[in-house]
């Protein structure tokens, strides 16, 4: 076997599918090469080992492979790309003395995530074990409610007080320590209270003897140590900041949230969001590792609202079948019109729900967004209405089969798309999630009016 594709793996790949030392790796874990698997993943970037990890058919074998880790450092590095479930069973199950070292080597934020999560007794257990500075760190973090920006703030930042000069400052800035973050100079008065910021740049263009207070920008960005990650994600995302500072009630900086942190944030929302909108159970994502009928007792009851409106489409096409009897057209076209309205809901579900998770959308914009989406709409339906009339006048030549059909198309795509974007308007408006809001209710929602709508016009037209 070549060690060299081991070694050295390829930087080009197919997409979407994994390196080929993934493989490798795995075939030689089953075959027990501990030694040569050592040697390999010392070469290895902490990613590249926390994507061989990840993959790992059960969480045994995840742990044996992080414990061929030799170096704390690099299995730090490891430990925070791995999934959230590996990190909390890799720390409870190992050794005290190969787990402490590698907890000290992690940000403050992680380690007391990580630490937060595990049982009582072991979470006790290790705290008893770290260092007490990084004891106080974790319980300092630990006191904050969790998906807030106190529980994922790093409290290593970098502070002057505001009558330093901007030569003290650069000097200062030397001296410190390499994992310090130091991308922003944060001032603070007497009392502790963030009063200002300043980028290195601003301190190295500055005479030296300028004092930081006459260079600090006073319009600082800021949140609470209760602000919801996600809203620090959507502020740090909107000006493009690389960290943001964490404040209590009275203005004391507690610490700061860099971007790389906000960034998994920002993931972890967006999957949340995708999935909701197609009715998928958000706590339960471990889908290979769960049985088929835990998977199946998660999706039946989201399934039961597009179940239940099949039934009272059914019902109303019952209802009609005298229409649908005397012109057999009419169901040949009924994909079609149902089809497009659902895709055009599915659409505006997703532009307004990605819309309040970014900002770019309030409440407020209701309804410029309703204008907006009702325009789209007409332009829409009227273009799709006019192909569909078009192809019933040349295949059935009826100019009355036509109308109904084009007029149907139009009615649907435009209600549609008014109805994907109020509920999650609404939603957001009553306290809840708007992601639901392009979930499996809202399309069911467009279908079940789809079919009465066009069943109505087709029976008002005809005259049944």
């Amino acid at each position: 076997m070549s060690m060299i594709a081991v070694e050295d793996p390829p930087k080009v790949t197919e997409p979407n599918h994994p390196p080929m030392y993934v493989e490798t790796i795995h075939r030689l874990h089953k075959k027990g090469a501990t030694d040569q698997l050592t040697r390999i993943l010392s070469r290895l970037l902490p990613p590249d080992i926390a994507l061989v990890i990840n993959s790992s058919e059960d969480l045994e074998d995840a742990a044996e492979l992080f414990d061929m880790i030799a170096s704390p450092q690099q299995a730090g590095e490891t430990l925070q790309d791995l999934n959230e479930e590996l990190q909390i069973h890799i720390v409870s199950i190992g050794a005290l003395e190969r787990i402490v070292p590698i907890l000290e080597s992690l940000p403050p934020d992680t380690r007391s995530r990580i630490i937060g999560q595990l049982s009582p007794e072991v979470g006790d257990h290790l705290m008893n074990a770290l260092r007490k500075e990084t004891r106080k760190e974790v319980q300092n973090l630990l006191q904050y409610l969790p998906d807030t920006a106190g529980s994922l703030m790093n409290s290593r930042f970098f502070t002057l007080p505001e009558d330093t000069t901007a030569s003290a400052a650069i000097q200062a800035v030397r001296e410190l320590p390499s994992q310090e973050f130091a991308a922003y100079v944060y001032v603070l008065d007497d009392q502790q209270r963030l009063v200002g910021v300043s980028s290195l740049r601003q301190l190295l263009l500055s005479p030296a003897h300028k004092r930081v207070r006459d260079i600090m920008e006073t319009r600082v960005h800021t949140v609470n140590v209760d602000t919801p990650q996600e809203e620090a994600a959507k502020l740090v995302t909107r000006h493009g900041f690389m960290a943001i500072p964490v404040v209590n009630d009275q203005g004391v900086l507690r610490g700061i949230i860099t971007v790389d942190d906000l960034i998994l944030v920002i993931q972890d929302a967006d999957t949340e969001s995708m999935l909701k909108t197609v009715g998928v159970d958000t706590e339960k994502l471990g889908f290979l590792t769960q049985s088929f009928i835990t998977v199946a007792k998660t999706r039946l009851p989201w399934l039961a609202a597009p179940f239940l409106g099949g039934l009272l489409a059914a019902y109303v096409l019952g209802r009609f079948e005298d229409t649908m009897s005397q012109v057999i057209q009419l169901s040949f076209f009924m994909p079609m019109i149902f089809g497009m309205a659902g895709n055009v809901g599915s659409q505006a579900a997703v532009v307004a729900v990605r819309g309040l998770a970014t900002g770019v959308i309030q409440v407020s914009d209701y309804l410029k967004l309703l204008v907006k989406e009702t325009s789209v709409g007409v332009l829409v339906g009227a273009f799709y209405g006019l192909c569909l009339s078009t192809y019933a006048i040349v295949v059935f030549k009826s100019w009355t089969l036509a109308f109904v059909v084009g007029v149907s198309i139009l009615s649907n795509i435009i209600y549609a798309g008014v109805i994907a974007a109020t509920f999650p308007i609404l939603l957001q408006r009553l306290g809840h999630d708007p992601a639901v809001g392009g979930g499996p209710y809202v399309l069911t929602t467009i279908d079940v009016l789809g079919v009465i709508n066009y069943l109505v016009i087709a029976s008002v037209v005809y005259g049944f």
